[in-house]
């Protein structure tokens, strides 16, 4: 059995573990997605509230900030599936930053270049924090994820999600 083929079956068994706890919380979250990256403050219930006017300074602040999620990420998964890496791009696309799988690294560095698929839009984002859809695929479906972003710092961000009473948290690095 060759490499490739022991990583794309490891992927395809994460893919379906995943699929089926995320299959399972999806029916019981009903969440709509906003059209456009909004301006976002945490009150003291850490619950997200739209700010209605930011000030021009606070608009280049933030700007400036979003601009460190654009760029190639990496994320180590060490499971009894699957050892390895996937390598993603964040894009800039119409006022909204999606992410795109690139490459495929199995424990030992080997890569293999990925089939572009996007897997996350972030809906929300204010240089820290934010809100968004983690996209997978589960036997021929596809599934839409609610998941919250944390930066850690400016070069590590948390996705967390829980999905049907599977919950993880992805920590993405800058590359």
């Amino acid at each position: 059995m060759t490499n490739s083929t022991l990583l794309f079956r490891s992927l395809a068994i994460i893919i379906f573990i995943a699929g089926c706890a995320h299959l399972v919380s999806y029916t019981s979250k009903n969440k709509t997605a906003k059209s456009d990256i909004s301006v976002e403050t945490v009150n003291s219930e850490t619950h997200f509230q739209k700010t209605e006017h930011p000030s021009q300074s606070q608009k280049e602040v933030i700007n400036q900030k979003s601009h460190d999620i654009i760029g190639t990420w990496k994320v180590n998964y060490n499971t009894a599936d699957f050892e390895g890496a996937i390598v993603y791009e964040i894009k800039k696309e119409n006022k909204r930053f999606n992410a795109y799988t690139i490459a495929y690294q199995d424990k030992d560095g080997n890569s293999q270049k990925a089939e572009n698929t996007k897997v996350l839009k972030i809906t929300t984002f204010d240089g820290y924090k934010g809100k968004g859809i983690y996209i997978t695929t589960f036997e021929g479906k596809q599934y839409n994820i609610p998941c919250e972003i944390t930066f850690s710092d400016k070069n590590s961000f948390d996705l967390s999600y829980d999905y049907y009473g599977y919950s993880d948290i992805e920590t993405w690095k800058k590359q």
